[in-house]
């Protein structure tokens, strides 16, 4: 592979979206989202991290020391990022759903999640910019998992850590996609 300063991405610009499962998914990198989407504002200068994991188990032989061969066992995928806005959808997201009430004019009370309360699933969407090469990573479902660890100090920024699991939907066999507009992802010769 030749060397192509080209082919280094900085996306230095984003947004971080959330959706109710089963909300029309974007199928372009610069379409735009459908309104059920809800912007998350601001994060930490560290963005989002997407993760892709996989567990693997070792088929061993009696007359080797080393694998014949190797299974994966497991798949994950995460999207993590800090939210810096403390507001009513980013601190329920954070907490993995609850509820909100007023029960005094002026008084906005959060009531976490029961023990049995199902787990809030969310459409996940992940754009980023460098230039004009967009790209968008969509996980069409995922739940919230994960310690909300949260710092009220005098020195700095109280945080909403978020972390997105994503989860296989019912009719899919990928539980995520990306899409970009960068040449660099073009098939060779094109």
């Amino acid at each position: 592979m030749a060397q192509n300063t080209k082919e280094l991405k900085v996306l230095a610009e984003g947004e971080l979206y959330v959706a109710p499962v089963g909300t029309t998914l974007p199928e372009s990198e610069s379409e735009e989202l459908d309104s059920a989407f809800l912007g998350l504002g601001l994060t930490t200068d560290e963005g989002v991290t997407f993760t892709a994991g996989k567990e693997v188990e070792n088929i061993m032989s009696w007359q080797r020391q080393t694998p014949s061969r190797k299974i994966v066992t497991g798949r994950s995928y995460s999207a993590a990022t800090q939210l810096q806005q403390y507001n009513r959808e980013n601190f329920g997201i954070a907490f993995g759903g609850g509820e909100w009430s007023e029960p005094s004019p002026g008084v906005y009370r959060y009531d976490p999640p029961a023990d049995f309360d199902p787990e809030t699933e969310y459409a996940v969407v992940i754009d980023g910019q460098d230039g004009d090469r967009k790209d968008r990573a969509v996980i069409a479902r995922a739940t919230v998992e994960g310690d909300v660890e949260t710092t009220f100090v005098r020195s700095g920024l109280a945080l909403l850590p978020v972390t997105f699991a994503a989860l296989t939907p019912d009719d899919a066999d990928r539980p995520w996609y990306y899409l970009s507009n960068d040449e660099a992802f073009a098939p060779a010769g094109s």
